[in-house]
């Protein structure tokens, strides 16, 4: 497989999988009942990170290597760069330290708090992925 579209699939695959957290995932936690939450969050930022870290990884990682590849430096490629840099940021200042806290109990606040933000990585993966195809032609 060429590595323009090898790494426009880990993109959309990433994409796809921020959806599913911010449309079903993030949204149950408010159901989870009280005294079983932080147990339960617990095994799931465990389990999640098994399956997000290796695509944010080799996301991050592509973009960045179509640099020294196809030698990318077109306007769709900085966007690539600048989207994947906002996710980890958002991820690293506001979700990593929103899950911290919920690892403490249930918080409501912390939960509404975490499904709002997470709007701004579940769209900017989202990009990544569309510059990713565009670019991949």
């Amino acid at each position: 497989m060429a590595f323009a579209p090898a790494h426009a699939a880990i993109c959309l695959a990433l994409a796809v999988l921020l959806w599913a957290v911010q449309l079903i995932i993030y949204p149950a936690f408010r159901s989870i009942d009280p005294a079983r939450f932080q147990r339960w969050h617990y095994a799931y930022t465990g389990q999640i990170t098994l399956l997000v870290a290796p695509l944010i990884l080799l996301q991050t990682g592509g973009t960045l290597l179509r640099r020294v590849f196809l030698a990318e430096s077109s306007p769709l490629w900085i966007t690539e760069c600048a989207l994947t840099a906002l996710a980890w940021l958002v991820t690293g200042c506001l979700s990593v330290p929103l899950h911290r806290q919920l690892q403490q109990g249930r918080d409501e606040r912390a939960i509404e708090r975490l499904i709002q933000t997470n709007w701004l990585r579940t769209l900017a993966w989202s990009g990544t992925a569309l510059c990713s195809w565009i670019a991949a032609g």
